[in-house]
């Protein structure tokens, strides 16, 4: 397979035609708005009132956010003297990488899918997304609304597979694939470092973590509460900026964890296409199997 280079796509395109395409295609996810807020909820389970006023609008910011930002980007200059005595005039040039493999999680698959690809197509690059095997839905949603918006053909592809021995690993050793963005677990992250080391291809990673809030005895009792309940179970618990541990100073340890209680047994657990519902399921049993084992 020969991955297109960008040079005929978007990387002679200038900037502004390159922002405006993408506003284009922001446009057309909030067309199909519903659409995507479906898709995304049949593919994780999150809850439509998150997906809705979450996942969504924010792939659709996303999009503009990153269009705005390439606009006003500037290029530093500098001026030096030399020892000669003359000055020499410094100056940065900015060229598109090429082809960027784009692997996206299952935790927030339409947002983090439009986080990278955005701004890879901002300045000039394609891409090639391989969205988790749990979420492939919105992934593709997104390759309909770029041929909608008018992004030429090639510059956004969508392969689905799994990872190792399969689609994600064969990405990540691609000849012609110049640089790897990726967000998930740490031991993939490692082996995407091996597989691209021999060609030192730029990468981009947010790897797995344990995030660990703590509370000291001065806080404002109600809004550590309210705050940690959104922190410890927003798309239940499954994002990368939870908090798995929370540290409370002992003189108010059993009252927060007593309030703490008190807000997680409010949480309306239940179909996720109901609008009560704010508390989904797991992203499949596997996943739940392995939470249940700690």
């Amino acid at each position: 397979m020969r991955l297109e280079a960008p040079c005929e796509r978007m990387g002679k395109a200038r900037v502004r035609e390159r922002a405006a395409r993408l506003n284009r295609v922001a446009d057309a996810i909030e067309k199909r708005f519903d659409c995507f807020v479906q898709a995304e909820v049949a593919d994780t389970g999150k809850p439509v009132s998150l997906a809705s006023k979450l996942d969504v609008p924010r792939a659709a910011a996303n999009l503009r956010v990153f269009a705005d930002m390439v606009k006003m980007a500037g290029l530093e200059s500098f001026q030096t003297e030399t020892a000669d005595g003359t000055n020499a005039l410094n100056y940065a040039v900015r060229k598109p990488l090429g082809v960027v493999g784009i692997i996206t999680p299952w935790n927030l698959p339409l947002l983090l899918l439009t986080w990278k690809v955005a701004p890879a197509l901002a300045c000039g690059n394609t891409v090639v997304v391989k969205p988790s095997e749990e979420t492939p839905a919105t992934a593709t949603l997104v390759a309909e609304v770029m041929q909608e918006a008018g992004i030429p053909s090639g510059v956004y592809n969508v392969v689905h597979g799994f990872g190792p021995e399969s689609a994600g690993e064969f990405l990540t050793q691609h000849a012609d694939v110049d640089a790897i963005t990726f967000t998930g677990e740490s031991k993939t992250g490692a082996a995407i470092m091996k597989s691209v080391a021999a060609t030192v291809k730029p990468i981009s990673f947010e790897l797995g973590g344990k995030n660990a809030a703590i509370v000291f005895a001065d806080c404002n009792f109600e809004e550590a509460v309210s705050g940690l309940t959104d922190a410890v179970f927003l798309n239940t618990g499954q994002v990368c900026l939870c908090a798995e541990r929370v540290y409370v100073e002992r003189e108010i340890f059993s009252a927060f964890v007593e309030a703490l209680k008190e807000k997680a047994q409010k949480l309306n657990a239940g179909w996720p296409n109901d609008e009560k519902t704010d508390f989904g399921p797991l992203i499949s049993s596997g996943h739940r199997e392995k939470v249940l084992s700690y």
